[in-house]
């Protein structure tokens, strides 16, 4: 029932209203509506500067939806835009007689002189859209405020996710034909391929080469990537290493630090300078050299767009989410990071752990979507039983792993042989110290099981590859590693 209502209040939201629905004229410019179409087809160039600011939904008059959606169809298959090609095209998609037939557009085309003003004249429509869609969620909203029957949190959440999709223009609720599929998809590509000869990454970099040529150049949008591994093998600090390299490129990062504070995560950071001691940090015992390190190490970090959120009450999924969605208004959010998904809590009542996780993964599978953003979460996998081989991680090792894995896009796992044994080789006689291995076991466009070897210090603070991609399969055999009897986990200055 939930879910029904919920549905229908999102349809709602961008259903026209009638003009005294709410004792008021909707807010609205036709006039300039029609200066920018008449602009749109005296000028073939002019839609490129508006591209970016409306959508067909953000005409008031459904005629003038309907040319701008012919436009914008014009455009995707690189067709010129004028009078002419804009009749041609309502005519083949049975829409010409809908608008008042080729004697309206000829119409529009007498009302302006210019596209001149033409982005000022989009930017006003915009608002105008954007002003009925808050009427509307304020409306809904007031009538969902009085019905006991309704969640409060549920009702919150849902204003929530409006006011999101209201910000950043994202798509409403309702299904579209496989023309408008089509044409958003070429319209992607078009701008991915712009972007892509302008020298701009569209994709988010790892900071491991071999793991961007995998992935296309990076992590992608709207990825679920699950980052699954043993205990002490160092889930946080590989997304600590994914943070920053994305960081580092300009990209928008916010960090959900469930287990540690946010100092503890700056710390390291910090201690990635082999300069400062991470004993005498946490002491209080550093010298002059090391204070001047650190400084340094702080104004490189400085400008890093990343932020962290680490308050008790972010483990609740709502806050979680919550905290997203309002960095993604403010335009300061392209990829997200949670540690870890075991501590993730619901305010739930559920029969069993595993159909609480199940619904975890699937609400932050659908935030990807909704914010159009990656998002890498973290999952501890169970310790190995001692007097067992020890085995590479699959699927079958993350906890829950059924919900897990059906809603990953990407599901990554972290392997240290040399954590169990030391003087453990690979098939070369190349002893595994300071390397480890990241398992690709589930990638929806892409192969699985390629081998990514990287590389760390001796402290573990630093990650990187040799960029040479491990493509052939037998370039890497797993390495046989004897029963686990009694290791010991280490101690010192590694930080897991």
């Amino acid at each position: 029932m939930r879910n029904q209502n919920k549905k229908q209040y999102n349809n709602a939201l961008y259903q026209p209203m009638s003009t005294n629905e709410l004792g008021k004229i909707q807010p609205q410019a036709i006039e300039l509506e029609e200066a920018v179409l008449g602009a749109l087809l005296i000028e073939s160039k002019a839609y490129q500067e508006i591209e970016d600011i409306l959508t067909p939904n953000d005409f008031y008059s459904e005629k003038n939806q309907i040319i701008y959606k012919a436009i914008v169809s014009l455009s995707v298959k690189r067709n010129p835009i004028d009078m002419l090609t804009v009749v041609q095209e309502l005519k083949s998609s049975g829409e010409l007689d809908v608008i008042g037939g080729p004697l309206y557009i000829a119409d529009l085309s007498d009302k302006i002189a210019s596209s001149a003003h033409i982005i000022y004249h989009a930017q006003i429509i915009n608002q105008k859209a954007k002003s009925r869609k808050l009427i509307r969620i304020a409306s809904e909203l007031s009538v969902k405020a009085y019905d006991e029957t309704l969640d409060v949190e549920e009702t919150l959440e849902e204003l929530e996710m409006s006011l999101t999709e209201l910000a950043s223009n994202s798509s409403d609720c309702q299904s579209v034909s496989m023309g408008e599929a089509l044409t958003e998809a070429m319209e992607t590509a078009s701008k991915t391929q712009e972007l892509r000869e302008k020298g701009i990454q569209v994709a988010i970099p790892t900071g491991l080469n071999t793991l961007n040529d995998i992935l296309a150049g990076g992590w992608s949008a709207p990825d679920l990537i699950i980052l699954g591994a043993r205990p002490s093998m160092g889930k946080t600090q590989h997304s600590l290493s994914f943070a920053k390299a994305a960081a580092e490129a300009g990209k928008e990062v916010l960090f959900v630090s469930i287990e540690m504070k946010r100092t503890q995560l700056v710390n390291r950071y910090l201690l990635e300078d082999d300069r400062i001691n991470s004993r005498h940090l946490k002491s209080g015992q550093m010298s002059t050299e090391e204070w001047s390190a650190m400084d340094e190490r702080a104004g490189q970090l400085w400008n890093l767009k990343l932020n962290i959120a680490d308050h008790h009450n972010i483990r609740y999924i709502n806050n979680l989410k919550s905290e997203a969605r309002r960095l993604k208004r403010k335009g300061k959010l392209q990829m997200m990071i949670v540690d870890y998904l075991g501590l993730i809590r619901t305010n739930m009542k559920f029969q069993s752990r595993q159909l609480e996780i199940g619904y975890i993964t699937g609400e932050l599978k659908n935030l990807a979507k909704e914010l159009d953003i990656p998002i890498i979460l973290l999952s501890q996998l169970n310790r190995p039983m001692k007097g067992t081989a020890i085995k590479e991680p699959q699927l079958e090792d993350l906890r829950e792993s059924g919900d897990i894995e059906q809603d990953a896009d990407i599901v990554l796992f972290i392997h240290k042989p040399d954590y169990y044994n030391p003087d453990v080789q690979d098939s070369k006689g190349v002893l595994w110290k300071g390397r480890g291995k990241l398992i690709l076991s589930k990638y929806r466009e892409g192969a699985r099981n390629q081998p990514i070897i990287f590389h760390h210090d001796n402290r573990y603070k630093k990650i990187w590859d040799n960029g040479v991609s491990q493509s052939s399969a037998d370039e890497y055999i797993p390495p046989v590693i004897s029963p686990n009897t009694d290791f010991q986990d280490q101690k010192g200055d590694t930080p897991f």
